[in-house]
């Protein structure tokens, strides 16, 4: 049998890489545990995005299961070791604006209704103007599994924390789906504590846990999610604008509408 010539590389064949950029961490890295690739690390790199990239967000799979931005992530991130569940859901906020801003720039248009006459107005929002929120950790104290510990006024008790990644909110909905598939009562607030709360006082079991939880004073639970949703790390996304119509003071946040990778350039 005859061999077939073999095909020798030449010096003229060209292999384009697409430049990086690191994206600044709303999380600052404060809330991995030791080991993971973002430990204590303030910044995270990205490839700038491609025609790969297109194909992602074109993908009606990747829309309909609701994973387009997760497989989106996962296809930028230069390390390989970082695994898209595991990252924290401002740090992936980060990821996403930053790739969008190198793909079609700063400049966001988008259409928003005042509160008050209910009138829309156009507004050119400015992605670079977009920074982590402001976050003051000055009455917690973290531990090195990226866990965080907060007293509960009032009760004298430590509570030990760790803020939600997206396998943690994927956990949490498929066991309230499973609720309602075997009739069983929804618990939203009680499952949610399950999966924030890592210890009590130093004690991890489920037991102690759950015996806290499930008797907890109110007050004190609305002193936990407040001061757990100001210590989440994230992006700023509030915007002011006057409307155009009635001259009327708005707040909002920046809508991720279906024109943000798909602008009208």
């Amino acid at each position: 049998m005859k061999n077939e010539p073999s095909v020798q590389p030449t010096t003229n064949q060209f292999m384009y890489t697409p430049p990086t950029d690191l994206v600044i961490l709303p999380s600052g890295g404060k809330f991995y545990p030791e080991g993971h690739p973002l430990h204590n690390k303030a910044e995270v790199e990205i490839f700038y995005m491609t025609t790969k990239q297109e194909d992602i967000l074109s993908s009606e799979a990747y829309n309909k299961a609701g994973t387009v931005f997760d497989k989106l992530i996962e296809s930028l991130l230069v390390n390989r070791n970082i695994r898209v569940n595991s990252l924290l859901l401002g740090d992936k906020n980060a990821i996403v604006v930053n790739a969008r801003k190198n793909a079609y720039g700063e400049e966001y248009k988008v259409k928003v209704e005042c509160g008050n006459c209910f009138a829309e107005t156009e507004l050119a929002i400015n992605l670079d103007e977009i920074e982590p929120k402001a976050t003051n950790y000055d009455d917690v104290t973290f531990t090195d599994k990226g866990t965080f510990i907060l007293t509960m006024p009032n009760l004298n008790v430590d509570v030990e924390l760790k803020l939600l990644t997206s396998k943690d909110e994927k956990e949490i909905s498929e066991r309230t789906q499973q609720k309602s598939k075997h009739s069983l009562p929804e618990e939203p607030v009680t499952d949610r504590y399950r999966q924030m709360i890592v210890s009590i006082n130093g004690n991890d079991s489920f037991q102690n846990i759950n015996n806290f939880i499930k008797n907890m004073p109110i007050a004190s639970s609305v002193y936990l999610k407040k001061r757990y949703s100001q210590l989440v790390p994230d992006l700023d996304f509030v915007y002011s604008f006057q409307c155009e119509h009635c001259e009327q003071g708005n707040k909002g946040g920046v809508p991720i509408t279906g024109d943000f990778f798909w602008p009208d350039i």
